[in-house]
């Protein structure tokens, strides 16, 4: 009996345990089961996670970092550019693994590099290109971990442009998905990265030249596009995908991942995300947001794309907050439409999700300077008559003061005479 009671009880209480938030709910039966140690599922639109699992444990990247040093090859560099591979190709602590074998002298356009890195995941091509954007590799580390801080990814510390194994090199599911979610943005990040082969112009014989993308969920769903794999012993495998489809993408991260089944578990992420959850207009294009005055007029701040918001399909709408920035130091005398006054941060509770530009609904005009009327020169004409009338006064006191005084001295001089 007492075996039947304290069974009642404990399924009693397992019922009645307030389940998390739905970004955490790996409890569900309709929660993917990823077997990797870090995992995250971030909707590109919104911002917002729908799951994770480990998500602020750091752990090594692999060849994901090469996801930063492509971002800010693309933000400061020119894929024109001509890049001279140097003697670094020679250090085997910092050049070894996957290559396409650069040699010192030999130059590849920053196009072909950035292929080379995305697409077959060479890390002398990494390095190149890390020594080519930032002068030397120690500053170009220093950029990507600049960059990092920047976009929120705050857990994350890169070492090396590469990805092999440092200690110290770490980041987050978390930070990497927001990473990644960034970096995509760029369209030319984004055209680099769902590429499946490529062939690179290269002035050695017997070399590789053929790119082919190993992001095996690429070649099989059409509907995946990006972006990073990575292996090393010590992170395992790793992989970052974009997946878009009915106008919904989301992001994917696995890290520490055992073996193979990292693209079916990322499959899984996917499905739970398309099958589970629904995106929602927030605010549409066009909301006011916020009203500054512009020369004591009322202008509206206006969103120029809409503000989405995920919603998981059996659970109520979360709640967004929109935190306006401080606009300009100094009061706006004009303004035109259009213009970029300042930016609206998103968050669900204290979580930064998105910024968006607010932007001048119309235009104000400058004040116009008042020409001066007749009654303006008038007091002028009737103030300087008043100054001369003035000063002539004062000059006659003066010269009558000044006779009367020579008159005296005189008429005393005579009298001392007589």
């Amino acid at each position: 009996m007492n075996f039947i009671t304290s069974f009642l009880l404990a399924v009693f209480i397992m019922l009645s345990v307030t389940p998390p938030a739905f970004a955490e709910d790996a409890a569900s039966s309709k929660a993917p089961q990823v077997r990797g140690e870090g995992a995250y599922l971030i909707d590109v639109q919104s911002g917002q996670t729908l799951f994770m699992k480990n998500p602020d444990k750091q752990l090594a990247p692999a060849s994901t970092t090469k996801i930063m040093t492509g971002l800010l090859a693309i933000e400061h560099g020119d894929l024109k550019d001509m890049v001279t591979v140097s003697s670094t190709m020679l250090n085997n602590k910092l050049v070894y693994g996957t290559q396409i074998y650069l040699a010192p002298k030999e130059q590849l356009l920053l196009s072909d590099l950035l292929y080379a890195m995305f697409l077959n995941s060479a890390n002398d091509a990494a390095v190149a290109i890390g020594e080519h954007i930032g002068s030397n590799l120690p500053n170009f580390v220093n950029m990507m971990n600049q960059r990092a801080l920047e976009i929120g990814a705050t857990q994350t510390h890169f070492i090396n442009p590469s990805g092999l194994t440092e200690t110290g090199h770490v980041t987050t599911a978390h930070d990497l998905a927001l990473i990644a979610r960034v970096a995509y943005q760029n369209p030319l990040f984004a055209q680099y990265v769902r590429t499946k082969t490529h062939t690179i112009s290269r002035s050695k014989p017997d070399v590789p030249a053929l790119m082919v993308n190993e992001n095996k969920l690429l070649w099989r769903d059409s509907a995946v596009d990006g972006i990073k794999t990575g292996y090393t012993a010590v992170a395992e495998n790793c992989l970052v995908a974009s997946v878009t489809k009915d106008g919904r993408q989301f992001i994917g991260v696995i890290l520490k991942s055992p073996g193979r089944e990292i693209y079916t578990d990322m499959q899984a992420m996917f499905d739970y995300g398309f099958t589970q959850f629904k995106d929602t207009v927030y605010k549409p294009s066009g909301s006011v947001i916020s009203t500054i005055n512009v020369n004591n007029e009322p202008v509206d701040l206006i969103l120029d794309r809409p503000i989405y918001m995920t919603q998981k399909l059996d659970q109520p709408s979360p709640t967004l907050n929109l935190h306006v920035l401080p606009a300009y130091n100094t009061a706006l005398t004009s303004v035109e439409k259009g213009q970029i006054i300042t930016k609206v941060e998103v968050l669900d509770g204290k979580t930064l999700l998105d910024t968006f530009p607010l932007k001048s609904a119309r235009s104000i005009s400058p004040p116009i300077e008042k020409k001066p009327t007749l009654s303006y020169y008038l007091s002028w004409i009737t103030g300087l008559i008043l100054m001369c009338v003035v000063s002539v006064l004062l000059i006659s006191r003066k010269v009558y003061i000044d006779r009367r005084w020579r008159r005296q001295i005189r008429a005393t001089r005579r009298r001392e005479f007589e």
